[in-house]
């Protein structure tokens, strides 16, 4: 690692911060010896067996433990290996292994799992923090000063690396997203998302017009099932309607209900409301992960916004702001359906990863979501433009305007650093379970590792919970009841299973241990650190908990619930103590080790056995409901362990090192030492049982309590109404047992004793009160009266009610009548839905007029009371006895030429349909359905198999018979008019394309060089002449740029593809001057690229190079050299390379960029994000430019008109050499010459050779003088023609053209560029010669 504290803008030393010098090294290593000789890297090291493999994950996982930052080692002979620990407030046993202590106090290990809540800080980001970034750390509102610049450099990588690790398309053209921090956590970010959705306003706005009767028109979000507070309060309180969506049989998100939901009238798209869906990615409470792609694509199928919340997922599942939309087509519903699982904004804590302690919260969102009108919620320093005494402007910057004040700089660049951890630790360990030599046929799959890390922290769950069921009976995992069966080998992101977060319950007799007293316990006995109470899920931790109930088709709480509720607002007699909850813990693969898993199962199935046991010796505190020893009730952290802030002080002798665990052992003494003190920590355990259980002092003295002690206050003010709620159990009823020398609590297997306000069966199944059963059978009983009455009222008015229907943008409501005459006359057609009231769905209209048909021949008054209940329920029919009294409607295929109407009924006037309820969109609605919102793009695939990938995505093709409309959605994508006029304009001027041209179109995967292709092929069906097309693509081999999805996309257009792989951006650190780092990646990158395309096209004998530079691209440039270079250049239209057998056009000049725009984002075309590694915010002067055309364009409108004739001239191959010979011819003048050298001057440059048959060498004068010359001015049209020739290839050859790169594209066969002409990037920060721009 470099010691140089200046980082260049163009590298990304960051990559580094988290490196991982020896991750397996010591895997298989017997001694010393061995793990010195070990190979720093897994990838070079390959596998012969299973074991090794595991043995190489196992050390993988202890060298991350060692990573946590312990206390600084100390010369403790009991803790040589510095494993951290703390004191328990039990004193040491007297164990026959240890006979002599010297501490009352018993010392016992710290493992930390409460990773869910937060993570721990670890030794090497911090040390490297403190080496590079500290001590040039300032505020980013500079760029003047050093400290200023550095530090805003950091802070723009580390936005960058977030871009990068969510699949966010942040810089460059294709640039769909913004990433802002602030806040703590996820709840500080879901406010800044609140606040940029302006919906406070827009809900006064909404509150208003529902004064003038117009209906509630306030924004929607529909909230997930599994939702924590920080992803529903906010909602709440903006004023929004949040609709909740209930989970499915397997515990997942019911996707049909929240489509149905999504087609309520209320709630659909022609309600004209804003509406959004709220989602968490994984639950905190169970670890369930969720489909996000289909909640996603279920959203924006009904103009929705998707919002997720990956505030528990981030550590674990990979987030994607723009998913390849490929790979969903099996989504789509209907042939042509364009399928988007695109995220509009996803959030999460960086503090909960790996290393990213104390860092703000990430809010990734789309652009064009952010308003940039309406004032931030919370402004101030940074947020503003301008300010003055009366009045201010903010700004315009997306970022800049929310992230008011000093950001947190050092936690912003920690979170950075944390994503790279992560995403390192994964690639590791996918290298490690690949590894594994299958050659000698014995490899059972069963015994392989998973993998990915991914799957492996789903297995450790399953493993954990099989223990546990074995083992621990009376344990209850909450969420686990579904029993789901996991092929492991399947490959997924692991949707319907669980990462390793445990919320459990223990049973007790009658009744659970106290959640926070078995926090307690493990905390006391075995150092586990874990967490009790709702972990802030409170509606999902209620369900789960029994303590709901299901009324009209809404979850309600039930009776138990709000008693519960009533008792917490007491003030007279507070108690907390009956407060539902839980105990939650997590085993992630990072921060544990494996045998410190093993512990903390064993260490459940001993509470779960003989936790009860200890009860006589904990006191509980009804105001706050903790449970303490009893030696600790006024003390939590003892008499002299804790620690103060108040005891730093800065003059005394400062340290710099950060404690690592085991950071001077081997890995066998490290893992034993590991082992041998969590055994000891379970001896002590067991010793302390049989001393408790011997020990009579604290069962007499729990025996003198009675049940007031615990919450109700004094015995005489007994509420027997909250001792039936009490679910807990108290001291006092572990007395008797204790007394027998029972092993354990009577009833505790028996779900008919269960008592209090928690009804959960042992199963982890809910159990369902009498009292609940009997308020559910009252309100079917009124729902069956109440329907009844409707059917009844809908047989008096017959057919002659308004039902809604809808038609793409189009919507209103007519007679049954109008819409069956509409639809034969052809005004409707086969996609228009009609609004099934009794079934509460929307129908095809074909479907809807047949069921309404058939039940009109019935003759029985009977038969038509059903039809009619069930096809025009009234709108205030239950829903849920609505949908039970519907039988499942079959769909009926009928051939297309039954379906031809033979008669036609005099066409109606169509322009009044449905007028009278026509909504209003709004721009916010407009907006969420506006095409733009499809994905385009980005594809989480690092696979080096190019078959694999194609054979993964034809899995996905959707089968069978299309029809004629998806037929037509899915054939040949037709390009606009007005861009085919251009390109047509600019290949007869300059003559790019002749019959039998093989051409080569480089496919970058920009929204330009993929429009380009589609006119390429266009052109290719219509022209006369016949010529060939093939593309190329260079994948530099960064996780930052990864275009491998567009190789389904060009061989499904039958185009034959080269891929050519490239690692660049490893090769520059190697290629500069010495051996080093290059000085400018951008522009080795265009050489290493161009060279690759040129390599290309001659082996497949391509005559022509397609590149799509457009023509706002040639304005800039153009501008951008004569402001920096002072030289008139732009990219050349046509142009011959060196080596004359290549051609390179560009067909795009005369197209301006927003065409290429528009037509990308009709077709959700696949771009690519552009990425790229060699920048971390975006190029800012071409960016400058592009703002000074466009302000210049709103004076001007036919700005870029005149500029495309200005520049005519320029884009010619031999303008460069003509003009940069005039430049010359001039400047030379003004030269001093000394007399000597004017006597033995050249030729003078205003007089020409008549023998122009070849140039001359520049070395041979003689010759030169010996031939014939004329003036300029005398001479022909074409002796003038022949003369530039002959100056352009003697004095600047290499201008207008690059040289042949050598077959190996290495730096060292480049060739300088002798005119020198060179042009600035990201507004000077770097050099690059003029010619990699222009060509």
């Amino acid at each position: 690692m470099s010691s140089n504290n200046e980082l260049e803008s163009g590298s990304s030393l960051a990559e580094d911060a988290w490196a991982v010098p020896s991750i397996a090294a010591a895997a298989v290593a017997s001694n010393d010896q061995t793990t010195t000789n070990q190979s720093s890297s897994i990838r070079n090291n390959k596998s012969s067996t299973v074991d090794e493999a595991w043995a190489k994950i196992a050390a993988l996982r202890s060298k991350l433990a060692a990573d946590v930052i312990t206390d600084p080692a100390s010369n403790d002979n009991n803790n040589p290996f510095n494993f951290p620990s703390f004191i328990s407030p039990y004193e040491q046993p007297n164990l026959s292994a240890q006979p002599n202590q010297s501490y009352k106090g018993m010392s016992i290990p710290l493992i930390y799992c409460d990773q869910t809540a937060s993570q721990r800080p670890i030794a090497s980001i911090e040390n490297y923090l403190q080496s590079t970034s500290m001590p040039c750390h300032a505020n980013t509102h500079t760029n003047i000063t050093y400290t200023g610049s550095q530090s805003t450099a950091f802070v723009s990588e580390a936005r960058q690396i977030v871009g990068e690790c969510t699949g966010a398309r942040i810089t460059g053209k294709a640039s769909l997203d913004s990433v802002i921090f602030g806040g703590n956590g996820v709840t500080g970010v879901v406010a800044i998302l609140v606040d940029l959705l302006n919906l406070k306003g827009i809900v006064n706005s909404s509150s208003a017009a529902a004064n003038g009767n117009a209906g509630d028109t306030r924004p929607v979000v529909f909230a997930g099932p599994h939702e924590h507070h920080s992803n529903l309060l906010p909602w709440r309180e903006s004023g929004c309607e949040v609709v909740p969506v209930p989970e499915c049989a397997n515990g997942t998100v019911d996707l049909n209900e929240l489509e149905r939901l999504l087609q309520l009238p209320q709630y659909s798209s022609a309600s004209g409301r804003l509406r959004m869906g709220a989602f968490s990615a994984v639950s905190n409470v169970t670890g369930l992960i969720a489909d996000v792609d289909a909640i996603a694509i279920i959203l924006h199928r009904h103009g929705a916004l998707a919002f997720f919340d990956y505030a528990s997922g981030a550590p674990y599942v990979k987030m994607n702001m723009n998913p390849n939309p490929i790979q969903f087509a099996s989504h789509a519903k209907e042939e042509g359906e364009v399928v988007d699982a695109s995220k509009d904004a996803i959030y999460f804590s960086p503090h909960k990863c790996f290393g990213g302690t104390s860092t703000p919260g990430v809010l990734v969102v789309k652009k064009r979501l952010i308003s940039q009108t309406n004032p931030p919620a919370v402004s101030g320093g940074g947020t503003v433009f301008y300010v003055t005494n009366q009045d201010h402007r903010f700004l315009s910057n997306r970022i800049e305007r929310y992230e008011g004040g000093t950001p947190d700089g050092i936690g912003i660049q920690r979170c950075g650093l944390a994503l790279l951890a992560g995403r390192r630790i994964a690639k590791e360990y996918e290298q490690i379970a690949s590894s594994i030599d299958g050659s000698g046929g014995n490899v059972e799959k069963n015994k392989c590792p998973p993998k990915t890390l991914l799957e492996y922290e789903c297995s450790t769950y399953d493993r954990v919970v099989a223990e546990l069921k074995k083992h621990a009976p009376n344990l209850i995992m909450l969420g686990s009841e579904h029993d789901n069966v996991h092929d492991s080998s399947s490959s997924g992101n692991c949707v319907g299973r669980h990462l390793p977060i445990f919320s459990f319950l223990i049973r007790c007799g009658k009744r659970f241990l106290h959640y926070n007293y078995v926090c307690a316990v493990l905390n006391d006995l075995f150092g586990i650190q874990s967490r009790g109470g709702c972990q802030c899920a409170g509606p999902y931790s209620q369900r789960l908990l029994g303590m709901t109930k299901i009324v009209n088709g809404n979850e309600v709480s039930n009776q138990a619930n709000r008693s519960i509720e009533r008792a917490l607002l007491r003030s007279d007699h507070p108690c907390e103590l009956l407060r539902p909850g839980y105990t939650r813990l997590s085993l992630p693969f990072k921060g544990i080790r494996e045998e410190e898993v093993d512990y903390v199962i064993r260490a459940l199935i001993w509470v779960s056995k003989n936790g009860w046991v200890l009860l006589p010796q904990y006191r509980c505190d009804h105001r706050t409901g903790e449970w303490r020893h009893w030696s600790r009730c006024g003390k939590p952290l003892g008499k002299s362990e804790r620690r103060w802030l108040s005891h730093y002080d800065i003059l005394a002798p400062s340290t710099n090192h950060l404690g690592k665990l085991g950071s001077n052992s081997t890995q066998s003494d490290d893992v034993k030492a590991s082992q041998d003190r969590l055994d000891l920590a379970m001896k002590n355990a067991e010793a302390i049982l049989e001393l408790s259980k011997r020990d009579p002092r604290f069962i007499a003295e729990v025996e003198k309590m009675n049940k007031a002690d615990g919450m109700l206050g004094d015995a005489s003010d007994v509420d027997d109404t909250l001792e039936a709620l009490r679910w807990y159990v108290y001291q006092r009823e572990a007395a008797p047992s204790l007394r027998d020398g029972l092993d354990e609590m009577p009833e505790t297997f028996d779900d008919d004793k269960l008592m209090g306000g928690i009804s959960v069966r042992m199963d982890g199944k809910r159990i369902i009160n009498d009292n609940v059963e009997m308020e559910v059978d009252e309100v079917h009983a009124n729902e069956e009266e109440k329907k009844e009455a409707d059917v009844t009222m809908l047989l008096n008015s017959s057919m002659e009610g308004l039902l809604s229907f809808k038609e793409g943008d189009h919507a209103g409501e007519a007679s049954f009548d109008e819409i069956k005459a509409g639809f034969e006359d052809g005004e409707l057609s086969e996609a228009c839905e009609v609004f099934h009231k009794g079934r509460d769905e929307w129908l095809v209209i074909e479907d809807f007029i047949r069921g309404c048909e058939d039940g009109d021949s019935d003759s029985s008054a009977a038969s038509r009371k059903r039809d009619i209940s069930t096809m025009f329920g009234s709108t205030n029919l239950p829903l849920q006895a609505a949908a039970s009294s519907v039988p499942s409607q079959q769909v009926v295929n009928i051939p297309e030429a039954a379906t031809k109407r033979e008669k036609k009924k005099p066409s109606r006037d169509s322009s009044q349909w449905g007028q009278c309820s026509v909504p209003h969109i709004t721009p916010a609605d407009a907006a969420a359905a506006d095409p733009s919102t499809s994905p385009s793009g980005n594809v989480d695939s690092n696979t080096d198999d190019v078959a694999a990938l194609k054979a993964a995505t034809a899995a996905t093709k959707p089968t069978g018979k299309e029809s004629n409309k998806g037929k037509k959605k899915k054939g040949k994508l037709k390009p606009p008019p007005k861009m085919m006029r251009a390109i047509t304009q600019a290949m007869i001027q300059w003559d790019m394309i002749q019959d039998g041209d093989r051409l080569l179109l480089g496919l970058s995967g920009g929204k330009d060089s993929l429009s380009l292709l589609h006119c390429l092929l266009e052109f290719q069906r219509k022209l006369p002449i016949k010529f060939d097309i093939e593309v190329c693509t260079i994948d530099p081999m960064t996780p930052s740029f990864d275009p491998s999805p567009l190789i389904p996309y060009v061989e499904g257009l039958g185009l034959k593809y080269h891929y050519i792989r490239d690692d660049i951006v490893e090769r520059a650190n190697t290629a500069g001057k010495d051996g080093k780092t290059v000085s400018s990646l951008c522009a080795f990158c265009a050489r290493m690229k161009r060279g690759n395309l040129y390599t290309c096209a001659r082996k497949n004998n391509c005559n022509k190079l397609v590149l799509a530079q457009h023509l706002d691209d040639c304005a800039e440039s153009f501008l951008m050299s004569v402001m920096h270079n002072g030289f008139i250049r732009t990219m050349k239209a046509n142009y011959q390379i060196n080596a004359g057998d290549v051609s390179v056009i560009r067909p795009l000049v005369y197209c301006r960029e927003n065409l290429m725009t528009e037509f990308a984002k009709a077709n959700n075309l696949p771009v690519i994000n552009e990425n790229c590694p060699a920048c971390f915010e975006e190029p800012k002067e071409r960016a400058r430019v592009k703002k000074l055309l466009a302000r210049e364009e709103t004076l001007y409108p036919n700005l870029y008109d005149h500029i495309r004739r200005a520049l005519i001239p320029v884009m010619h191959d031999d303008s460069t050499s003509i003009m940069r010979s005039y430049t010359e011819a001039a400047i030379a003048k003004s030269r001093k010459v000394s007399p000597k050298q004017k006597k033995t001057a050249p030729q003078s440059q205003d007089v020409m050779m008549l023998d122009n048959s070849a140039a001359p060498s520049s070395s041979n004068n003689n010759q030169a003088e010996a031939t014939p010359s004329i003036s300029l001015a005398s001479a022909s049209e074409e002796e003038l023609i022949a003369e530039l020739a002959r100056r352009r290839a003697e004095k600047y050859k290499m201008a207008g053209a690059m040289k042949r790169l050598p077959d190996d594209n290495t730096a060292e066969g480049t060739i300088e560029d002798s005119t020198g002409q060179m042009c600035s990037l990201n507004g000077g920060d770097g050099m690059i010669p003029c010619r990699e721009l222009m060509e």
